[in-house]
């Protein structure tokens, strides 16, 4: 089973591009048509203003218009937009193993493989001993 991956968010484009995949996920996982048709979903704040306790609107969402209407039209229209572009099951926010600055990437993507390296050698000397097996 593959794990889940949490993207870092670095920039407000970042935070919203996750925004948006949230919304996205029950479409895209064929459980509705349209993000609209999901009742359990930020989607209905961002789009349409409905009132959701949970929410605290984030800076990069309120950057979107001077008024709330204004901002959720630009929400609206991103989203559809998104929509009739997305050919794609999976976005790279679930498919790739880290998401960010370059350099960032390659750090921690190096780190990664030492510790895979280093339980690999850890699993083979355990396998060796308990079996010897060489």
């Amino acid at each position: 089973m593959d794990r889940f991956k949490s993207p870092r968010i670095e920039t407000e484009a970042d935070h919203l591009k996750v925004m948006f995949y949230n919304d996205l996920n029950p479409k895209r996982a064929r459980m509705v048509l349209h993000p609209k048709n999901y009742k359990d979903s930020s989607f209905h704040y961002y789009a349409f203003g409905k009132e959701d306790p949970l929410i605290d609107p984030a800076p990069c969402y309120l950057a979107l218009g001077k008024t709330p209407a204004e901002r959720q039209g630009v929400y609206l229209k991103i989203v559809e937009e998104i929509l009739k572009n997305d050919w794609k099951e999976k976005k790279p926010y679930s498919s790739v193993q880290f998401i960010g600055n370059p350099i960032w990437v390659k750090r921690k993507s190096e780190e990664l493989e030492r510790i895979r390296r280093k339980k690999w050698a850890e699993w083979k000397e355990r396998y060796q001993n308990k079996f010897g097996v060489g």
